[in-house]
């Protein structure tokens, strides 16, 4: 029961109240249409409350320098690890 992330009433932008139960020490894919709610579970609820976590964990000198992350539209998170957050911003790179 502990190889497991909980979310109980994930309401962030386009998600209805849902619940996911996400494993922990695999690959996990979160796939759907467009508008599905994919990136408001995954950047704004998931990685947005994981980077509000260790933000806690800093001295008050740190968090004032840091970016705010507030708390995600959600009745429960459980088991969240720190994660890292890699942003799906297309790379691009000027020839010379």
């Amino acid at each position: 029961m502990n190889d497991r992330i909980i979310l109980k009433g994930a309401r962030e932008k386009n998600l209805k109240n849902i619940d996911v139960y996400i494993p922990k020490k695999e690959v996990t894919i979160v796939v759907g249409p467009s508008g599905s709610g994919k990136s408001a579970l995954v950047f704004d609820t998931i990685a947005a409350e994981s980077q509000r976590q260790m933000n806690e964990s800093y001295s008050s000198f740190i968090r004032t320098r840091l970016g705010k992350f507030p708390q995600p539209k959600c009745d429960e998170i459980k088991r969240l690890s720190p994660s890292i957050i890699i942003n799906q911003k297309k790379i691009g790179y000027k020839s010379m």
